[in-house]
Formats: C-alpha cells, structure tokens, sequence
C-alpha cells in the first residue's frame, strides 16, 4: 500500500509539473512584472531595467487625473451595467422563448451566429449595412416607416458612436448568453414545472420560483464571463474607432495599447505616457476583475446541497 501511494503521488506530480511551470513562466511572471513595472516611469517597452525611473504611485495618481483614462472607465461601466442588463434580459427571453418551440435548435444556431464571426468583420458589416447614413438598413427601415426624425440619426457621428458601438456588441453577445441559459434551463427537471402547474403557478411564479433559483450557479458564471469581457473591452473599441484614441469609444485596454506602444496620437493627447503608466492601467484593470468576482460571490451566493 505504501508503494502504491508513493507512486500515485509521484504520478500525480509528474503530470502537474507542466501545467504548474506553464503557469509560473506564462502567467504569474507576467503578471508580478507587470506589478513591479507599474511604480516606475519607462521610456519604451525595451528599455533596460537600470533606465526605469521609480514614481511610486505616480503613475496610478496620474491616472486619476487623466481625462482619457477616467472617460474610458466610465465608457466601461456603461457596457458592463447598462449593456449587461440589455443583454441578460434578451438572452432570457430568447432561451424561454425558444425553449417552447419546435424549431429551437434552428433559431438557437442562428442567433447564436455573430459570436463565430470575427470582430472586425462584424464592425464592418454594422458600420457599412446597418449604421450608414446613406444607405445603411436603419435609415432605410425608419424611412419606410415614416420616421424621418430616427432615418436622420448619423450612427457613426461621433455623439453616437459610443451608442452604435454598444448596441452592435451588445447585439452580438445575446446568442452566447443565450446558449448558456438554454443549457441551464434544459438541465431543470420537468417535474418541477408540472407540479407547479398542478398548483396553479403562472408562467412568472415558475420563473422566479424554479428556473432562476435552480440556475444561480450558472448564472453567476456567466456574469462573471460578461464582467471580465465588459472591464477588458479593447478589440470593439479599436477597430470601431478610425483612429484608434476617440474618446467617445475610448477603453482603458484600449488606452493602455496607445500608452505601451505609444504613436504620435498618444503623444499629443497627454503628456506623461509611458509603459509604467499603461502597465499601472492594467494593474487597475485586474483589481476590477477581482473586485468584480469578489462582490458578485456575494450578491449571488453558490447554492448549498445537503444530502
């Protein structure tokens, strides 16, 4: 028996050895890095170690007082709460409506579409087909319709531009949540449901009574999913935006791309931009992820079985 022991855990410490070095070298490396670089000032992303200027928290004062830095937060707080609730509420009400209908598998795979579409693409097909001011398909259906006020709105002006981009991101992020919620749904028992209508529970007792308590586990996943999507938005922000800095489309990863790898856009919209500073924003951005998941632990606490 001791031998047997000996050699499981020989076994199991051999196949944990890859993943637990791949961890150290590729993520917590980086990441302690990242940490360390964030109190210093550094010219370029290939400056030596001996040419870093130590600011303690400069960096993360400075941050604070940059307008950019502060409009971008706050364009990913609007994503994460105004834009997650869209989301959320029209992935819940695709996944029980589908749930009913015998074509689900179809509109389920449809709706579900966007998400294996590249970014860019989407952007440009939302920007050109949808968003255009001449021809674009919501000038063409509020013109049918007679409303020439909404046919009027130029989508891709820069007062909208925050609008169009959150409504196209939004848009296609309903089929993944969705699916997910299928998923959670299929997995409660019928049971429950035919009991509750032999009690004569409605279509909303059933909802908030059986569907939304027996998926709390999974919910909270996917919150956690659109949390760390919504605090690290960079590629919509990017490819949204024709020169990369509009502060109306502005992230903090986008931020932190400009200020790492620098430009002469960069350079004119603030005058302190170095790698410490762009590292200090990714520092701010993992706290929020952290944050994030801490507090939604709480407000959805992980369902207790006892057997």
């Amino acid at each position: 028996m001791g031998n047997m022991k000996k050699n499981e855990r020989k076994m199991i410490i051999m196949f944990m050895a890859p993943v637990v070095l791949i961890y150290l070298i590729f993520f917590l490396y980086p990441t302690i890095r990242t940490v360390h670089m964030s109190f210093y000032k550094v010219k370029n992303l290939a400056s030596p170690v001996n040419e870093w200027s130590f600011v303690g928290f400069k960096n993360y004062m400075d941050l604070t007082k940059n307008p950019l830095f502060v409009i971008s937060y706050k364009n990913i707080m609007a994503i994460l709460f105004i834009g997650g609730l869209a989301v959320f509420v029209l992935a819940f009400l695709f996944a029980v409506v589908l749930q009913k209908m015998k074509t689900k598998k179809f509109f389920r795979a449809a709706i579900y579409l966007p998400n294996v579409i590249t970014p860019v693409a989407l952007v440009v097909m939302w920007t050109q087909y949808v968003f255009n001011s001449r021809f674009g398909f919501l000038k063409n259906f509020f013109g049918a319709l007679g409303l020439d006020s909404l046919a009027a709105i130029p989508w891709t002006s820069p007062d909208w531009a925050f609008k169009s981009m959150m409504v196209a991101f939004c848009f296609g992020s309903v089929g993944y949540y969705m699916v997910i919620i299928m998923a959670a749904m299929d997995k409660i028992p019928k049971d429950f449901y035919e009991c509750a209508d032999l009690e004569g529970a409605g279509s909303f007792t059933k909802f908030f009574r059986i569907t939304l308590p027996l998926m709390k586990d999974i919910l909270r996943t996917a919150i956690t999913f659109w949390c760390l999507g919504a605090i690290n938005f960079f590629l919509w922000s990017r490819v949204f935006s024709s020169s990369g800095l509009d502060p109306k489309t502005l992230s903090p990863a986008n931020l932190m791309f400009n200020m790492i790898f620098g430009g002469s856009k960069t350079q004119q919209v603030a005058e302190h931009i170095n790698v410490g500073m762009g590292a200090a924003i990714g520092v701010t951005l993992c706290v929020s992820v952290i944050l994030a998941f801490a507090i939604l632990n709480v407000v959805i606490s992980k369902e207790k079985y006892e057997y």
